[in-house]
């Protein structure tokens, strides 16, 4: 199983998912929306239905915002589901999750477990999964030519509450204290400082930003169908956006930061 910690989002990534523990708990409620399964317990009418409503907000934004609105991926029995435990202490024994964590989500089954009141999940933790969820599909899952920044640049660039990394960014690259592409592309979380993840988010959001306002939505598309059909980053870099290799990326992005 893969399992990514992301801390930024204060959340758990998983590409699959046994369904079990959940087929054998009789007590969950579903509420049903065009494209999402809420399974509840006693959770308020009131917040089950804001979290459709967002749920929904959430799917229609981030398919127009990638490019992605022509598809339709989750109707019907291909809903996603959204898991809502009582609170925190029932959700982090049923997860087994740090302390931390205000969400999971399991990209293979389209499946995302949070709790009742769960800081931050609304506005950053759900678009964020649910982003990663979405580009998975659409590039294919376990593709080995989209690197960890594409993913969670990606994802981060759905958040709400995103602050400014521009000034961040530029501090660094003024003082030759960032990553250069061939390093943000082999990037291990593993054992990694606080301010290098830090860098390493920022970085990667930055980048995604580029391609989308500097290029448009339509090449973000081409360039995700190219990584999706011949599975290489540098052919499709190079095909969408003339990039002759890392270096040239590199340097246009530091342009953009820079300028």
């Amino acid at each position: 199983m893969f399992k990514l910690i992301h801390l930024a989002g204060l959340s758990l990534i998983t590409l699959f998912f046994p369904l079990v523990i959940f087929a054998q708990d009789q007590a969950w409620q579903v509420s049903k929306s065009t494209h999402f399964n809420i399974f509840y317990k006693n959770a308020p009418e009131d917040t089950v239905n804001e979290l459709i409503n967002v749920a929904e907000e959430c799917y229609d934004s981030i398919a127009n915002e990638l490019g992605f609105s022509r598809f339709d991926f989750w109707t019907w029995d291909n809903r996603a589901k959204i898991y809502l435990f009582d609170d925190q202490k029932e959700y982090l024994k049923a997860t087994q999750s740090f302390a931390w964590s205000g969400g999971q989500v399991y990209i293979g089954a389209k499946l995302i477990q949070s709790y009742v009141g769960a800081p931050g999940f609304l506005r950053n933790v759900l678009p964020h999964e649910l982003a990663h969820i979405i580009l998975t599909e659409a590039v294919g899952p376990n593709n080995p030519a989209v690197p960890l920044w594409l993913q969670e640049g990606v994802a981060t660039y759905q958040e709400k509450d995103i602050h400014s990394t521009k000034a961040f960014l530029v501090d660094k690259i003024n003082a030759g204290d960032y990553f250069d592409l061939n390093t943000l592309t082999n990037f291990q979380m593993k054992n990694a400082s606080s301010e290098k993840v830090r860098l390493f988010y920022a970085e990667s959001y930055s980048l995604v930003k580029y391609l989308i306002s500097d290029f448009g939505k339509e090449k973000f598309v081409d360039f995700c169908r190219d990584l999706r059909d011949n599975h290489n980053l540098m052919h499709a870099l190079d095909r969408v956006y003339a990039f002759k290799d890392f270096h040239d990326f590199q340097e246009s992005w530091k342009n953009f930061i820079l300028r």
